[in-house]
Parts: C-alpha cells; structure tokens; sequence
C-alpha cells in the first residue's frame, strides 16, 4: 500500500513538473528541465537512503554536490579574503582552456597547410585522369567518381582525398 502511495506522489509530481515546464517561456525551459531533473535526482537518492540501498553519508554528499557551486559563491561574498583564491583559480582554468584552444587551432591549420607538395596542371589531370581539353563537367564527373572511392568515409584517406580535391580546385581555377 505505501508503494502505491509512493507511486502515486511520483506520477503527481512528474505530471505538475511536466505542466510547468510545458507552461514556461521557452528561454526558461532549459532551466526548468534542469531543475526538474535536479529534483527528480535528489527524490531517488532520498528513497535509496530510506530504503537502505545507499548510505546516508553517501545520500547526504549526492545532495550537497549540486547546491556546492552556490555554496561557494555564497562563501566568498561572506568571507571577501576567500575571493581571490577561488578568482586566481578561474582565470588559471580559462587561461588553461584559452591555450588548450589555441594549439587545437594551430593543430588543424597545420594538418590543412600539409597536403603535400603543390600540383601543377599536368598532375591534377592525371590525377583525375582527364584530358587536356576537359571541361567543367568532365572534370566534376572525374572529380566525383574519384572522391567516391577514396574519401575517408568509404575507406580511403586523407591524404589521397586532398589531392584529389586540389586537383579539382587547380583545374576549375585553370579553366
């Protein structure tokens, strides 16, 4: 009987949480999802502790986890000699992230600057095997069949995609 009833205050609470986010504007609605899901977390955690399935210092530091971030700000509006530590460890994080992002950046614009040697006229129409009065659509068709059989995605490489592609971009630039 005490299942039933706790079933009954899930399903209602599901349904009341499911009418407000449905109700709410929608710039607020991935809060309310958020909040939600926060709440509908600390309800299993609060069961498996009355039930016995999970200890109750290991409930206690599930629900402390989410409020701790607000628990900090509060801290160091309370104790201002606090702030710097918590300020001086942001920016080392921002400014770990700001250089994790730019060697990613200078990672793929050096793998887009090595395609290899540069082509002349006579290698891309070998390469796509056209002729030397191929014209636009010869040289699409070529370029499309070629790419089919050695992109990446069907088993070829990268490498062999590339000159594929620069030989299409030279002879189209040629034309």
């Amino acid at each position: 009987m005490l299942r039933l009833i706790l079933l009954l205050l899930i399903l209602i609470g599901v349904w009341y949480a499911w009418q407000k986010i449905k109700a709410s504007a929608p710039e607020n609605k991935r809060k309310q999802i958020f909040l939600a899901t926060l709440l509908a977390a600390a309800v299993v955690v609060v069961l498996l502790a009355l039930s016995g399935r999970l200890h109750w210092v290991g409930a206690a530091v599930l629900l402390i986890l989410p409020v701790l971030g607000r628990l900090l700000n509060q801290l160091t509006r309370l104790l201002p000699w606090l702030a710097p530590f918590f300020e001086r460890y942001a920016r080392n994080r921002q400014q770990q992230n700001r250089q994790q992002g730019e060697e990613k950046w200078q990672g793929q614009k050096a793998a887009q600057n090595d395609q290899g040697p540069t082509l002349t006229e006579h290698e891309a129409r070998r390469i796509l095997g056209v002729g030397a009065n191929a014209g636009k659509d010869e040289i699409i068709g070529a370029h499309r069949k070629l790419i089919q059989k050695l992109h990446p995605d069907r088993g070829g490489n990268d490498y062999l995609a590339s000159r594929v592609n620069a030989a299409k971009e030279l002879l189209l630039r040629v034309l």
